[in-house]
């Protein structure tokens, strides 16, 4: 026979023994004293206030990102005070992920306590699609975009795939690493013999004519140039690849 069948046929002796059972348990649960209850139910009060405040204070740092607090439960047997006015909560400690939240109560009684929590905050952040060697500039096509856990990156990171793209990799970076800023540089956006274009501003009108870079330069960069037509040697900033700009 089933389980739910076995139950059915129990002996009508067992079953009276359940019932007394039953029935003392349930009048040891209705002798409790009433501050216990009281206590479970302020204890779990402190709890949500204090994932509230520390999830108002990450979401405020990094607006865009998703953020997941867990709180180390209250010690059961501590018997609190129930405050007067609102709790006084402050993050004075916090390391990576683990956060310590200082929550104190000054009337009818005062006393504080010390809550542990921890904090994931999920930010979608650049990373690589594949190896990239050193010295390499970098692809849209060797970029992803993927959601990460800021808290366990040791470093700063990106958030746009246009402001990693056209960069030059400074060191190798493996698959799926997040990418920072000490892993770049800025590519040559000139090289030395290149044919590049001039630019000269005087008041509205923009001109423009040919010239040979003298040396290699980044974005905003200041480079020698040579004017083709008069051969004149001129001192401008790279602002933009093959773009040299006489100020």
């Amino acid at each position: 026979m089933s389980y739910r069948k076995a139950l059915r046929y129990q002996d009508s002796g067992v079953n009276v023994l359940n019932l007394i059972t039953a029935c003392l348990l349930f009048a040891s649960l209705l002798a409790l004293p009433g501050g216990a209850v009281a206590d479970q139910s302020l204890n779990s009060d402190i709890e949500r206030q204090v994932e509230s405040t520390i999830r108002q204070h990450y979401v405020t740092r990094v607006p865009e990102s998703r953020v997941n607090v867990t709180v180390n439960p209250i010690n059961r047997t501590l018997s609190l005070t129930p405050c007067n006015h609102p709790l006084q909560i402050e993050l004075p400690f916090s390391s990576g992920e683990r956060v310590t939240a200082r929550v104190s109560c000054t009337a009818p009684r005062a006393w504080s306590l010390f809550v542990t929590a921890r904090v994931q905050q999920f930010v979608t952040v650049v990373a690589a699609s594949r190896p990239i060697n050193r010295n390499t500039r970098i692809g849209s096509n060797a970029l992803t975009l993927r959601e990460q856990d800021i808290n366990q990156l040791r470093g700063d990171y990106y958030t746009r795939l246009q402001d990693v793209a056209g960069q030059t990799a400074r060191v190798p970076i493996a698959n799926g690493e997040v990418i920072s800023p000490r892993q770049l540089e800025a590519s040559v956006a000139v090289r030395r013999g290149d044919v590049v274009t001039l630019e000269v501003r005087k008041g509205n009108l923009l001109i423009r004519t040919k010239g040979i870079a003298l040396e290699d330069g980044r974005l905003n960069e200041q480079i020698d140039v040579e004017n083709q037509r008069s051969g004149r040697q001129l001192r401008g900033i790279v602002t933009a690849p093959g773009v040299v700009t006489m100020p």
